[in-house]
């Protein structure tokens, strides 16, 4: 066998013919792209939904659950006694032009209060009476959830 091993190629000539393989153009498929986009809007569509407001309050504490209404604005009243809409800073003039142009829209169906628990009695009841004047007769107020030393 001219000293050579049975697992190489036999060629007549000594110079082999290197096999050319079929190599495709690189595609970039957009179905599948467009799958993770929608996947990636999705997801941080609902992390923003569920981010704790940028405007920190002591909410006073209650027992009873939480009400859950996608059609709500929240209204957010420190213990200075500023008020604010989904966290833009308003008067409360403002605020019933603003609940009334969401409301006639069909945007809104609750209004949520957050109040410092100690905001005074008073500013959370102007608030009130400034979402009922816009037309909003459905009122949350937010509280956290009590913990009982008994359990």
């Amino acid at each position: 066998m001219n000293g050579r091993s049975g697992i190489f190629p036999q060629t007549g000539s000594g110079l082999t013919r290197r096999a050319t393989k079929y190599r495709p153009e690189p595609t970039i498929l957009i179905a599948p792209l467009i799958d993770i986009v929608f996947l990636l809007l999705i997801f941080f569509m609902l992390v923003t939904k569920f981010l704790s407001p940028a405007i920190t309050v002591a909410l006073p504490e209650s027992g009873i659950g939480d009400t859950n209404d996608s059609l709500s604005r929240t209204i957010t009243v420190d213990k200075n006694g500023n008020t604010y809409l989904d966290d833009r800073l308003l008067s409360l003039e403002e605020i019933i032009l603003s609940l009334a142009e969401s409301r006639e829209s069909g945007e809104i169906r609750l209004v949520r209060i957050r109040a410092d628990k100690q905001t005074p009695l008073q500013t959370i009841v102007d608030v009130m009476e400034a979402v009922r004047i816009a037309g909003i007769d459905d009122i949350a107020i937010e509280t956290t959830a009590s913990v009982d030393d008994d359990e």
